[in-house]
């Protein structure tokens, strides 16, 4: 039989621990539910499907690919947001890639961003291999998904990176991300 010799010293330690652990956890909690309440919406969206305009039944294609990039709105932000990206890919496709684009201060992208507002942002290359928006252009109905990400500082990246650049110059610079999804069908 082993004798604690000291159980008010075992005690304290036990209590301390458990105050930290609890600490850490409601930090965790309101960082969270801050993140939590940015959201992200597009004027280019209704009822879940994607305008015409913004894929291939739009008039901007160039070399058969659309070029006008959809329209984004960005509410409630985390704290500390100095710069947005954004992520646009078709998971029915295997994730191809639609646009990637970061370092855009604006909680707005307008309407063609990708071509309008080219110089306030930095663009990497989409599935088509060219560089900005490349929108939908599915054989049959896809789901689209845009990811938002809210930063806290600029990313080193250089015109026309890639995805995997994009993903690994991320990590420990996002404040929070937001996804908004929508349908879109050459039909």
């Amino acid at each position: 039989m082993h004798v604690v010799k000291n159980p008010m010293r075992i005690l304290v330690t036990v209590i301390l621990v458990i105050a930290l652990v609890f600490a850490f956890t409601v930090t965790d909690r309101q960082n969270d539910s801050y993140a939590a309440s940015m959201s992200v919406s597009s004027k280019g969206i209704e009822y879940g499907v994607i305008a015409d305009k913004y894929g291939i039944k739009g008039k901007a294609v160039k070399n058969g690919i659309p070029t006008c990039s959809i329209p984004l709105s960005i509410k409630n932000p985390p704290k500390g947001t100095k710069y947005y990206a954004v992520y646009m890919y078709d998971p029915d496709a295997k994730n191809f890639t639609h646009w990637i684009a970061v370092n855009y201060k604006s909680k707005t992208f307008p309407e063609n961003a990708s071509k309008a507002n080219a110089k306030s942002m930095i663009q990497g290359k989409n599935g088509y291999k060219s560089i900005g928006y490349g929108g939908p252009n599915p054989p049959k109905t896809h789901t689209y998904t845009i990811k938002v990400y809210a930063l806290k500082s600029k990313l080193n990246l250089k015109k026309g990176f890639t995805k995997k650049q994009f993903l690994t110059e991320i990590r420990g610079k996002v404040l929070g991300t937001v996804t908004i999804t929508g349908k879109y069908s050459k039909k």
